[in-house]
Parts: structure tokens; sequence; C-alpha cells
């Protein structure tokens, strides 16, 4: 089946687009020039123009099936120097076949495209995608997939991505949100025997037609403030959307969105423009080694790495590592991951900060952490703690034989990213892309030198359990984090318990028992509900759907409820 994406470039004529939908047929004079000089306006153009290049275009320059089509249906009514520029942009994109047109709905312009490429309805896939908004890489991949298993059973049927990030870089609730949504306009598509799906509400179609979601990928939204729908804390809070934290949105970004550029980056918010950027204040360690009674430590750095030392005193010693959201901090001058917390428990502590992701495959730092651990530097306090995410997570287990009998807690970690080992794993280019020929490459063997080691992970997530799997033994304690995603250490303290988790581990007083007894907290939390909510959708069991929409009723979760007797078929 072919896959046809229909995109509306400032398109001149009756639409959806929502200040200017009409119930007449033909707009009169006054409603062209009204939408005119609304349309073409010059600071709207040059937005547009930029997020078509930036975000648009290099979404579908970056698919790793290049096989499809892409409609720009634009106004010959446009100035001629937008015309011009929309003209070259389009034309270095081989896949796109740009079209002008007089005042004219959407869905009569695509008519006369299709009727000119030979394209027939029942033939293809139809996406929509606004000139502003982007799609993950292999959204044309999955798509096909997913449409040829559909088309032989139904003539109609409707296909989303569900869940967008929605980056909002304007307006009263600045911000990069993830929306567990489905059938935003974003790459909301449909198989139709003879119409366009601009004849259709992209939320209304999955009510009206057999409706497939896709989980694991997401859209692309953003909005600048001068949208034509308004976005606030009332928008926020009606579509349960939620903030995305810093490893949450560089992971969403690296692992869907990759070819955004700084450019694209600073168009949706993501990073400040360098004119806005004010110097950055000293880190928080190095006031506090100034102008506290807590002032011996040191600081060495090299190309792509530094280590941070503050002492507080020999009880415990903090070692942490950054993760892939510190590693893309803007700045240098910044402070370790876990320094506050460390602060707070008057823990001394060793921040290992990395500047490349390179999973901390770097001899320089390699050897100065031998060095520490061979001049006594560990042994020197009671309780060593290695503590890491993800990335950072990997480094925790990995570098563990430096302290012997340490304590260590890593969250959703890799064991190691060496294909011979883990091939399986193919979330982290740069990380895969490291050399994993030296020591310490095997953070499953390394681990074994630990005193404890606690894996807290979300055993849904299949890379997350295979490297937990490989992790174990009889120093470890695997603990699953249900419904949290990759992101655990992120949810853990959104639901407020990873400081006692933490705590717990350093003290030797967390087991089993106490990490549920504490994560039940989970349980009145979005996120969490979420994933029960997906995974009873999948139980057979009529009765326990019934009752957990009960639970989520009395809860006020009506949408999670409403959920549970969806008209889609989930795949």
């Amino acid at each position: 089946m072919q896959v046809v994406g229909i995109c509306r470039f400032s398109l001149l004529g009756k639409g959806d687009w929502k200040t200017f939908a009409t119930p007449d047929q033909t707009p009169d004079a006054a409603f062209l020039e009204a939408q005119a000089k609304a349309l073409f306006a010059p600071d709207r153009l040059e937005a547009r123009l930029k997020s078509f290049e930036h975000i648009t275009l290099a979404s579908l320059a970056a698919q790793t099936d290049p096989g499809f089509t892409f409609i720009v249906l634009a106004s010959k009514l446009m100035p001629p120097d937008y015309r011009r520029r929309l003209k070259a942009l389009c034309a270095a994109a081989p896949q796109v076949c740009l079209r002008f047109f007089e005042p004219v709905t959407a869905y009569a312009a695509q008519r006369r495209v299709f009727r000119e490429l030979e394209l027939s309805y029942p033939d293809v896939l139809q996406f929509r995608l606004d000139d502003d908004d982007g799609l993950c890489i292999d959204f044309i991949e999955r798509m096909k997939a997913a449409a040829d298993s559909a088309a032989p059973e139904h003539e109609i049927f409707t296909l989303s991505m569900r869940g967008v990030m929605f980056c909002s870089s304007g307006g009263a609730a600045p911000g990069t949100y993830h929306w567990p949504v489905d059938f935003m306009s974003a790459g909301a598509a449909i198989r139709h025997p003879s119409k366009s799906i601009y004849q259709f509400g992209h939320f209304g179609m999955a009510q009206r037609f057999p409706a497939i979601v896709l989980t694991g990928g997401m859209a692309l939204v953003s909005h600048n403030g001068t949208n034509d729908t308004a976005f606030n804390a009332h928008v926020v809070r009606k579509r349960a959307m939620e903030l995305m934290g810093p490893q949450e949105a560089e992971e969403a970004i690296a692992r869907h969105f990759p070819f955004l550029s700084t450019t694209a980056k600073r168009l949706i918010g993501y990073e400040k423009a360098e004119d806005d950027e004010t110097k950055p204040p000293a880190p928080r360690w190095l006031a506090d080694l100034m102008t506290t009674k807590h002032r011996k430590g040191f600081f060495i750095s090299g190309d792509s790495f530094a280590l941070q030392h503050t002492h507080r005193g020999s009880t415990t010693l903090y070692v942490t590592f950054d993760n892939l959201s510190s590693v893309r901090a803007p700045s240098r001058l910044r402070d370790p991951w876990g320094y506050g917390f460390a602060e707070k428990q008057g823990w001394s502590g060793l921040g290992v900060l990395s500047y490349r992701p390179n999973w901390f495959r770097d001899d320089s730092l390699i050897s100065e952490l031998e060095k520490l651990s061979a001049s006594g530097f560990f042994a020197e306090f009671r309780k060593v703690v290695f503590c890491g995410t993800s990335m950072g997570g990997y480094a925790a287990c990995a570098f563990a034989s430096l302290a012997p009998g340490c304590t260590v807690i890593a969250f959703s970690p890799q064991s190691t990213l060496d294909r011979s080992l883990a091939g399986w794993d193919e979330r982290y280019r740069t990380g895969s892309a490291a050399d994993w020929t030296g020591p310490y490459a095997d953070a499953a063997r390394e681990i074994r030198s630990a005193g404890r080691a606690f894996i807290i992970h979300d055993r849904q997530v299949a890379e997350d359990r295979r490297h937990a799997d490989r992790l174990d033994g009889d120093n470890a304690l695997l603990l699953n984090a249900r419904h949290s995603g990759h992101f655990t250490a992120q949810f853990l303290s959104q639901i407020g318990i990873l400081p006692d988790v933490v705590r717990a581990a350093e003290s030797g007083e967390l087991d089993s028992a106490r990490f549920y007894a504490l994560y039940r907290r989970a349980r009145d939390y979005r996120r969490y509900l979420l994933g029960v909510t997906a995974r009873v959708q999948e139980h057979p069991s009529a009765r326990l759907k019934d009752r957990l929409h009960e639970v989520l009723a009395a809860r006020n979760k009506l949408g999670l409820a409403k959920d549970l007797h969806p008209a889609s078929l989930e795949s």
C-alpha cells in the first residue's frame, strides 16, 4: 500500500483551520481577504518556513523507509518571495510534491493532485501533517506494516501513533510536555476508498471507523504562541499533559527525533538562542567549596569528563555518574548529577561528569578513577555508594570493582553496549559506537565486586529487562518499578520516594518488601495508571476490565476509564 502525506502550507480557502472554518460552502471575498491577511502575514510566514524546513522536512528526510510521497498544498496568492523560498525547500526533498492553487478546500486540492499523480484512494494510506510538526523516524516504516496487515480485513481503517511530544515555546504555558493522545493531527492516517483525510476530524476518525493505535512511537507538535489554537495551563490539565523531565525529553529526542538540529530545538523552545542566554552562574559545588565549612575537595577535568569531589566527612561517599540529559547540558559549569541530594544528607560526594555520550568509555577517565582507587581514596570511607541512571547506571555497575564491597544503585542501567554481548539493544547509537574493547566494558562482570547491588527497572521495557538479567547475581536485587518505563529514577522522584529508596539502600535497610511498600504510592499517578490500563486492555477478562473501570471512575480518572471500552483495535 502506498503511503501519502498531505500538508497545507498556508492554503487559502475554506478548511478546518479553526479561525476560518465557516458553514458556507463558498467563502465570500471579505472572508478570503481576512484569511489572506492572517495567513500571509510576514512574521507568520517566516516562522512557518523555518519550522517547515527544520522540523517537518527534516523529519521526512530522516525516515527509515524513504518510500512515500508528501503532497504540499499552497496558495497561488502567497507573496512571490515566499512562494520562491517554499519551492526551493520542497525541491530539495525527493518525496515532496508541491502544488499551488487558487482559493480551494484542502480535500478538493488533494483530489486534483491525486488525479495528476494517478493515485487511487483505495490503494493509499493518507496521513496529515502540519507545517510546524514532525514525525518520529520510523513513522513510515511502521505505518506501512500496520496498513498492509489491516487492509485485507478493512476497506476503511484509521491509524495513529500513541503519544505526542508537545513543545510550547510561547504563550502562557511554555515547556516540553508528554501528551498521551491518539489521533492528534500530526501523523493521523486513514485508508478510505473515496474521501480525503481532510473530510474528517482527526479525533473523530477513530470513533467512526476501525482504528489501529501503534505504541512505542510519538509525534512532535510545536506551538509558538501564534497558533490557531490556544495553549495554557487549563489546556494542560484538560489534556492530562505532563511536563517531561530533562532526561525523558533528551531520550525521546535521541530515540524518536534525532534529526532535530540546534536551530530546530530553538524553534520549539527546547534550547535558547545564544542571544537569549545569560552567562551561566558558578556551579553550586564551587560556591560551596569557597563559602561553606566543607572546603576540602578537588576538581579534575579532561576533554570529555570531569571528576568533582566535596568532602563532608568519612562516613559515606556518594559516587554519581551523569546520564544523557546531563551530557547534553549547554555548559560545563554545572553540578554533578545528585549533588544536591548528597549535600542534604551530609555525605561526601564524587561526581563523574561526562561531556560526551560515550558511556564513560574514555581511557583518560578510566586512568583517573584507577588512580583514585590505588591511592586509597575510596577506602577512606566507611560506606561507598555508586549511583546512576541509564548511561550513568551502567557506569555505577561497571566501576564497582574500583571500590570492592560498595553499594550500587542503578536505575534502568545498561550492562554493556558491546554489540557482541548486547547487540539486541539498538537504542543508543553513540553508545554502541564507543570503544568497548578496554577494561570495565562488561558491567555484568564488574558488579560482582559490589557488596550489594540494587537494579531498579521496569521489566516491561524489554532491553532494560535483559540488561538487568545480565547483572543479576548473588549480590544483586532486581526491583521492578512497574509502569515507570525507562525513566525509573525520574518516576520515583515524581512520586516522592527516590530519596527514601537511596537512603534505605545506603543504610542497608532496602529489600523487596521495603521497596514495594514505598512503591505503592505510584498507584495514584497517571503514568502508572496508564500502564495498568494498557495491560488490562490486553487481558481477555471483561470482568477485570469492568473492575478497573470502576476503580478509575471512583478516582475521577474518567479518560482512562473510557479507554477500557474503546471502539478501536489496539496494535
